[in-house]
């Protein structure tokens, strides 16, 4: 009887999880329709418990009907779908739903889209009291751009975006509201998705002379996958960023994923790219005409403008060679092209939302043989576990290989710099006795009477087939996220969110410059020389932050936060060059010459604890308070943490009583806001003294060519950290339902303890140079006004039309350095033709020119009473000719008891500013400086049903200039090519010309002076782009979701008087724009389609 009843137990048992089994798989079947009755395609039926967690799902079908197996029948039912209300039912078998439209939810979506997120604290954005501003990226929908900074260029007030070049991930120099440092870093941070997006494949990187090549791999996102882009331009609110905010803040949105049915959506852009035209050169014949007479006029020497390159003389070896008459600008220029295709898949239903984007672009230069490839992915998934817990992952991946022209980073010059410099009457190839091309390109011999300028000058068409420079970049961001409410939050949210994120980043560099680019000797290190790089990093940041939302009634709103971040990491690089390779070998490992050996390890720690406060009252007074701490490594313990604090204020004086019968005023609101932020220097540990076993074969840092490991740094244990305190004023005006929308800000900044790199100490110490020094103070002020319409002209349903205006203005000047400082920045005047005075000064901006002043060409030698025209004598301040003591004219000199030289007939007019008869150092002034008085950018947009037309102007306005590109082609001193201009010089006594006499290694008549200093102002129209949607009834007869054609034009037309090619100059490390014929902007269209699935 007991194992009867055993075996009945034992079945029971058994039994008990089968029927269980069938109760959690439970099949239910069902419908959904809408008010009329009508199958909705796509709703969501989800198996939620009594916590809102999700445990089963699916969608309806094309005829509205559903099967959803369910785990639990006393589980609930939620029937969801985009524009209707929510049911929650029972678990009943069959269910069928009808589902009621939502009227309201155009009024929700608007209400959400006005909050402002900056990864703290959602606040209302007609709350906002410090000065922000936002873009969607519908904005500039169908352009193609490589890169975001190019989309942004001239869109949003304050921020100056300045191109570096044409060349392919060339980068580009932008500021927020101008740079407030002179050594330090002055590109904003960069923000992706709230979490701070920098390059740390070098721990040595250094921000302040980074080229802009290097920061452009901190843009390298996809634009088509950027939701949203905001700009913290004042302290108030970039101090939530603390250090890192100094130089403001751009914050980037990523798309993601929406509740729906599984969409699929492919992108394809195709632009064809073209360079402006350049400056017209001298053709060969005119070319050598002018050398001669450059070599004969120093000295009126016939024999030396003898020449044989010059002669054509058919008994000359190199006859063939130097009788051509080659448009070395054309032969390195051509069409470039870009293939650039996007495919984004995406969906999601209540427990769960997905996107995945894949991007391939390809793109050819403008300069032969360039070539960019780029491979792009990201995904994200956002998981609603519950009510209360929500997790999220993204994942994104980019490899970039840009093949560009040789270079090594000492170069200034590029290739098509090359190309303009290069004499026309050598060909490109050599040349057999007949005059035929053969395959060997000709290098001129190293033997040649020519000068350096030439025999150096590598043949730019074999330098760009030929050499090498590769760079290959690949980055891995994997991005973990969790948001818990710890309370209900429809009582009292008190809500936790974290996320680790692990950045990695592999750089490689390969460089190769073979024999057959040069006509040097064998063993010279020009020859078969190779470069090679590799550097890694591995970046960790993890944030974790609480935000307190109480209840306390209608007129009260109340947030707080507070925060707790750590970022730690490390990286490393090895680098090697050796020449004299064997041929054909491009691996610098193999056996060769070494000629420089290096190597680093970097590591960063650093933590920061911040606290905010958010309070409105009664919906108008809004105060905001911020304080971050802020350590780092890069500093010793007694300054390793630094405070950054800030409050702000704003009054809705539209929500005030007196107001509310004003009802075309939406919204006016004055806004007040003081922040501290900081910046710090790029090395670490700097409170220890740093080693370097680097190895060089011309920096001594070997011993009987052995590598050494010495000291490189001194200890700094009272460096502190640069600070900026900034104070904005401003207010936001909304009218007419949102249709005139304006906001306006003023701004005072006072930038203290500014950090120098590398300044010279006594040798006495031991050291060359210490790493950073705080020596200075700077302050900015300026103004921004953003103005933007919406449906501004409206006409039924048909037509639409919007402008966009922004404009800004900022001055900055040096209050105080430091006297050693200003000793290392201010040279001595070297005499040299060619070179601006390197000043800084005090009372001045930063980016400041100092030169001669140039007054024209003297029309003869000698000085005649009573003759009209220009001759070398000495006048007094009224113009008064001096003389002598016998009643002789005094004569002008250049550098009088230095370099004497006396000027003559021909020779450049320089203005002798203290009338001592000679032009030196004391004749130096002040020539302007490189930063625009006013810069922005507008644009209007017209919609007429599917069609619409988007068109952008932007703009820069007071800005100067060096145009070295024309100073070469124009000073007629070596044997570089000259431009057509030249053509037009002083030949004989009495010419009237502004252009000097062609002087061959003599003479100063290309002194640094305002003659090469430009006007760089600018109107440029940026863009012209056409978008036509087709009807989307008429795509579903052909199972498309959407299709989309999109026609833009780019870069049309210029207006400026500036004389080079491109008046789009990136400012270099001293803050001067420098045109040195860098590769301009392009001209180009693009033609793009959108089809959705």
């Amino acid at each position: 009887m007991k194992r009867l009843t055993y075996i009945l137990l034992l079945a029971v048992l058994t039994l008990l999880p089968i029927s269980a089994a069938a109760q959690a798989n439970t099949l239910i079947r069902g419908v959904v329709i809408d008010e009329l009755d009508e199958p909705l395609i796509g709703a969501s039926v989800s198996e939620i418990d009594k916590n809102n967690r999700v445990y089963s799902t699916t969608v309806t079908d094309i005829n509205g009907e559903f099967a959803l197996r369910i785990t639990n029948p006393k589980n609930s039912i939620k029937v969801s779908y985009v524009g209707y209300n929510p049911q929650i039912l029972p678990v009943s078998n069959p269910l069928n739903v009808k589902l009621d439209s939502n009227t309201n939810l155009q009024e929700v979506v608007v209400t959400a889209q006005r909050v402002h997120d900056d990864g703290t604290m959602p606040i209302p954005k007609s709350e906002i009291s410090g000065a922000v501003q936002s873009i969607s990226t519908k904005a500039f929908e169908g352009l193609s751009v490589a890169s975001v900074d190019d989309a942004l260029q001239g869109r949003l007030a304050g921020l100056d975006i300045v191109n570096a070049s044409g060349d392919l991930g060339s980068g580009s120099s932008m500021r927020i509201r101008g740079s407030g440092s002179i050594n330090s870093n002055s590109q904003p941070l960069i923000v992706l998705n709230d979490i701070p997006y920098e390059s740390h494949v070098d721990g040595s990187f250094d921000y302040a002379n980074a080229t802009s090549e290097q920061f452009a791999n901190l843009l390298s996102i996809n634009p088509e996958d950027i939701d949203e882009i905001t700009v913290l331009k004042d302290g108030a609110s970039a101090a939530i960023y603390g250090a890192r905010g100094a130089n403001g803040v751009i914050m980037i949105k990523t798309k993601r994923g929406v509740k729906g049915p599984t969409r699929v959506q492919y992108l394809y852009k195709f632009s064809g790219h073209r360079q402006p035209k350049g400056r017209t050169m001298l053709s060969g014949d005119d070319y050598t005409m002018l050398m001669k007479q450059a070599y004969f006029n120093p000295r009126q020497d016939e024999n030396a403008c003898n020449i044989p390159e010059f002669n054509y003389d058919p008994t000359f070896s190199e006859y063939e060679q130097f009788n051509n008459n080659t448009d070395w600008v054309d032969e390195v220029t051509k069409y470039g092209f870009t293939h650039d295709n996007t495919i984004n898949i995406t969906g999601g239903g209540d427990k769960a939302k997905y996107r995945v984007s894949l991007g391939y672009l390809t793109q050819t230069g403008t300069i032969i043989e360039q070539k960019l490839d780029r491979i792009s992915s990201l995904m994200n998934l956002d998981y609603q576990v519950s009510d209360r817990l929500r997790f999220s992952t993204e994942f994104s991946l980019t490899h970039t290989k840009n093949k560009q022209n040789y270079k090594e980073s000492w170069d200034s010059e590029g290739l098509l710099d090359i190309a303009y410099r290069k004499m026309p009457n050598v060909g490109v190839y050599r040349q057999d006795a007949f005059g035929n091309n053969t395959s060997e390109f000709y290098n001129i011999p190293i033997t040649s009477s020519l000068d350096d300028s030439q025999k150096l000058l590598a043949n730019p068409v074999a330098l760009a087939h030929l050499a090498k420079y590769d760079e290959t970049n690949m980055r891995i961001i994997p991005t973990l996220r969790l948001q818990y409410d710890i309370l209900d939050p429809n009582k009292t949210r008190l809500r936790y969110s974290g996320y680790v994120q692990f950045d990695i980043e592999n750089k490689r560099e390969d460089k190769l410059l073979p024999r057959e680019v040069s006509a040097q000797a064998w063993n010279n290190e020009n020859i078969n020389r190779a470069y090679g790089y590799e550097a890694e990093s591995l970046n960790i940041q993890t944030k974790h932050d609480l935000l307190f939302v109480p209840q306390l009634g209608d007129k009260h709103s109340f947030m707080l936060y507070g925060a707790w971040e750590l970022t730690s990491g490390n990286s490393h690089y090895q680098a090697f060059r050796k020449y004299n390779l064997p041929n054909g070998v491009s691996n610098p490992s193999m056996e060769g010459y070494e000629n420089s050996m290096h190597s680093e390890r970097g590591e960063w720690h650093s933590m920061a604890f911040m606290g905010r406060a958010h309070y409105t009252f009664n919906g108008r007074y809004v105060i905001d308070a911020t304080v971050r701490a802020d350590g780092s490594t890069r500093f010793g313990p007694g300054h390793r943490w630094g405070t950054f604090p800030a409050v702000s204020a704003k009054w809705i004086m539209s929500k005030e009583a007196w107001m509310r019968d004003w009802t075309w005023l939406d919204l006016f609101g004055i806004r007040v806001g003081y922040g501290k932020t900081g910046r710090m220097p790029d090395y670490e540990y700097l409170h220890y003294a740093r080693y370097n076993s680097n190895w060089d074969a011309s920096d001594g840092n070997n011993y009987i060519d052995i590598p050494t490991m010495k000291p490189a740094t001194i200890r700094l244990s009272n460096l502190r950290w640069e600070t900026t305190t900034s104070y904005n004023a401003g207010f936001d005006l909304n009218l007419c339902n949102y249709r005139y929308n304006l906001d306006f800000n003023v701004f005072h900044e006072d930038n203290k303890d500014l950090l120098f790199k590398d300044q010279v100490i006594p040798s006495s110490s031991g050291f060359g140079s210490i790493s950073y020094v705080n020596g200075g103070s700077m302050e900015k002020n300026g103004w921004e006004l953003n103005f933007y319409t919406t449906d501004m002209v409206k006409i039924g349903k048909d037509w639409s039309f919007d402008i966009n205006f922004n404009l800004a203005n900022y001055t900055s000047k040096i209050t105080d350095l430091l006297p050693s400082i200003l000793d290392s920045y201010n040279g001595e005047f070297d005499y040299n033709n060619g070179s601006y005075l390197s000043r800084v000064q005090v009372g001045n901006a930063f980016g400041s020119i100092y030169g001669f002043r140039y007054k024209g060409v003297y029309q003869y030698s000698d000085y005649v009473a009573g003759r009209e025209g220009t001759c070398p004598v000495v006048r007094d301040a009224q113009g008064n000719v001096v003389t002598d003591a016998q009643g002789n004219p005094l004569n002008m000199y250049f550098g009088y008891g230095n370099v004497n030289y006396k000027f003559r007939g021909g020779d450049a007019i320089y203005e002798d500013v203290n009338h001592d008869g000679n032009i030196d150092e004391l004749d130096i002034v002040y020539l302007g400086n490189c930063n625009p008085k006013i810069y922005g950018g507008f644009g209007f947009t017209i919609k007429w049903k599917n069609l619409s037309m988007n068109t952008f102007f932007n703009f820069r306005a007071g800005n100067k200039i060096i145009n070295y590109a024309r100073m070469n082609a124009e000073n007629m001193y070596s044997n570089n090519n000259q431009s057509i201009a030249v053509n037009w010089r002083w030949r004989k006594e009495g010419d009237m010309t502004e252009m000097p006499r062609a002087l061959y290694q003599y003479g100063y008549n290309w002194l640094g002076s305002d003659r090469y200093v430009e006007d760089g102002s600018f109107l440029r129209l940026k863009y012209i782009t056409f978008n036509y949607a087709f009807d989307r009834e008429l795509m579903k007869k052909i199972h498309l979701q959407t299709l989309n054609l999109y026609l833009t034009l780019n870069n049309i037309v210029t207006f400026t008087k500036y004389t080079g090619v491109d008046p789009e100059i990136s400012p270099n490390s001293m803050g001067i724009a420098e045109d040195r014929s860098n590769t301009p902007r392009s001209q180009y269209f693009t033609f793009g389609v959108t089809v959705g699935l």
